[in-house]
């Protein structure tokens, strides 16, 4: 026999541990489509066409290809269970494409699926139709956090070369009242739908200390006094300690654009703040 060919592809679980593919089934090929639009429109007597109030990306189809090998129709029916007991792990999974490692994208299978028998079972196919999940973008497997504790190198499988990460903004914890966040994605990170935490620590102001995006012009705005407090902002959650204050803020948020992100603090002192989410891809 000669050897086998490598998988295409990995499926990871919800906390991003990589699931074995069963012995004698290969994860064979994987295509995967531009992601759908829906588009917001409507109609109005007296004028022509329609009116257009823009789109937002929706869902993307995938498409797995496991094979199964054996000698035996009871290898066959063995290898074929735990296969179908792999792709119902979990309400939905994470896809790793091997030709690009360091990025995943949540999916969900919900359709059954059925071998096609070839040969007297010595060789199956199986088509797997996969939707993503939430979001319809790859992710990092990484955060800028993971780049600045370890460190950025090509070299490393973690990182690779493909996700756009520069060189000259690799920092994402700052002690500066100005600096540059860069966003290695072509997606704008948006906390209310993604990941971004923020965190300034040992805060120090009489009120309205201010984060703001200058390449956006959003800011954030925490109204009331701090004194030596750390100020988290997670998603759009907004902790001092395990309280949640919401309520004095501005209630509104920065998002971080793809590239080069200029940012200021005003209106306050602070020990450090940093920066932590993936990178998201279309």
């Amino acid at each position: 026999m000669g050897c086998k060919l490598p998988d295409k592809f990995k499926l990871l679980d919800k906390n991003f541990n990589e699931l074995q593919i069963p012995v004698g089934v290969r994860a064979a090929g994987i295509e995967v489509s531009s992601i759908a639009r829906e588009r917001n429109t409507a109609t109005v007597e007296g004028i022509p066409g329609i009116i257009n109030y823009g789109s937002d990306f929706s869902t993307r189809p995938i498409n797995l290809i496991f094979t199964l090998t054996t000698d035996y129709d009871f290898d066959f029916s063995l290898m074929r269970n735990e296969l179908f007991d792999l792709l119902t792990y979990n309400d939905s999974l994470y896809l790793v494409e091997n030709a690009l490692p360091s990025r995943m994208i949540e999916i969900g299978i919900d359709e059954s699926v059925l071998p096609d028998k070839i040969a007297l079972h010595f060789y199956s196919k199986i088509e797997v139709s996969a939707e993503t999940v939430g979001l319809p973008f790859w992710r990092t497997k990484y955060t800028s956090q993971d780049i600045e504790k370890d460190g950025y190198s090509a070299l490393v499988e973690k990182y690779g070369t493909a996700d756009n990460i520069h060189i000259n903004y690799v920092k994402y914890t700052h002690t500066a009242n100005t600096f540059s966040i860069y966003n290695s994605g072509n997606v704008t990170i948006d906390p209310r739908n993604m990941m971004l935490y923020i965190q300034a620590r040992y805060v120090k102001s009489t009120g309205n200390f201010t984060i703001e995006n200058l390449t956006t012009g959003e800011k954030f705005i925490y109204k009331e006094k701090l004194d030596s407090n750390h100020l988290t902002i997670e998603g759009i959650k907004v902790k001092m300690g395990v309280y949640n204050r919401l309520r004095d803020t501005n209630r509104e948020f920065i998002s971080l654009v793809p590239g080069e992100n200029k940012i200021k603090i005003s209106n306050g002192t602070f020990e450090e703040i940093k920066f932590d989410c993936p990178f998201y891809y279309k």
